[in-house]
């Protein structure tokens, strides 16, 4: 963590960059670096090719770059497991010096020049929050909302088992700089768009119980979310609408890209779902994780869902 911030402090020129579809966890991670970095009076850029729109609330969400030509000292990377899957468009980790990476991914393949992944805490955003606390940061009202903001959406709401009071010792001391915790929790985790409602009855009404009832599944087009006005992150969440039947041991939801499908697979507890996505080169975490896969709707489908009993029946 030392050689991390000295790192840091013989830096002139950052970049910032997270994975490709970023999550609460990724913005808020790149958000909170972005204003302690200012606050040293560094040059840092934050670039994310597709920002969410529902992190707009976040302070100077305004700065980030979709893309960037410049050549920068470091790049720090955060919330991202390997290389292919940081979110850039003109290989803007590849123009930099020197790389930091900061994850909590047990997937994570140290592709940096200096890694930091600690695997067993809840985000990555919670990673961040102990290395400002070492590192002497002051914790603005700016750095504790986008730590909040990636604490609650990688826990989901405290709701995931990776949790522990370490992650309420963490929502406590924000309170305690003033963070409106209840706000947040409406901002990232309750607040829909009426496109994010219109996707909520699709998935419901084209989800199945399968293997018993133990494997929900469902899906939504590229027409699908083109017909409601979907915007960017907001099919976020809606693998939990399977995850929360009774019975089911793990959710799969599937979403059409142009020429191929994001699976995402949320776990109840006995299935390692980032052991299956790691048989289709995705990964994540025991309970929660990611697949990117070409093919037809009927084989990806019929593949992943075969891959979830195989681990069920072990």
């Amino acid at each position: 963590m030392d050689d991390f911030f000295e790192v840091i402090k013989n830096s002139t020129s950052i970049l910032l960059l997270a994975h490709e579809n970023p999550d609460g966890d990724a913005i808020g991670s790149l958000m909170a670096f972005y204003h302690m970095l200012k606050g040293m009076k560094k040059d840092v850029d934050v670039v994310v090719p597709e920002m969410p729109e529902t992190f707009l609330f976040l302070e100077d969400i305004d700065e980030v770059k979709t893309s960037t030509d410049k050549k920068y000292e470091l790049a720090i990377v955060v919330d991202c497991a390997n290389i292919e899957r940081i979110g850039q468009i003109n290989n803007e980790f590849g123009r930099c010096m020197n790389s930091l990476v900061i994850d909590h991914h047990a997937s994570n393949t140290k592709y940096g020049k200096l890694n930091y992944v600690e695997e067993e805490i809840s985000s990555c955003c919670q990673v961040i929050y102990y290395l400002f606390k070492k590192w002497g940061v002051n914790i603005t009202k700016e750095i504790g909302n986008a730590l909040t903001t990636g604490m609650l959406t990688d826990t989901a709401g405290f709701r995931n088992c990776n949790v522990d009071k370490n992650t309420f010792i963490m929502a406590s001391e924000l309170i305690d700089f003033g963070i409106n915790i209840n706000l947040l929790y409406y901002l990232v985790l309750s607040k829909k768009s009426m496109a994010q409602y219109l996707l909520v009855k699709m998935t419901l009404d084209r989800l199945e119980l399968v293997h018993d009832g133990k494997i929900a599944f469902s899906y939504i087009s590229e027409e699908d979310m083109e017909n409601v006005g979907a915007k960017m992150g907001d099919h976020e969440g809606l693998v939990d609408l399977g995850r929360n039947i009774g019975g089911v041991e793990v959710s799969i939801f599937m979403r059409e890209c142009k020429d191929y499908y994001r699976i995402s697979l949320r776990s109840n507890g006995n299935v390692n779902v980032n052991k299956v996505a790691n048989k289709f080169g995705g990964g994540g975490h025991k309970m929660a994780a990611g697949i990117k896969i070409s093919g037809s709707f009927k084989e990806t489908k019929e593949k992943v869902i075969n891959a979830i009993i195989e681990e069920l029946n072990q």
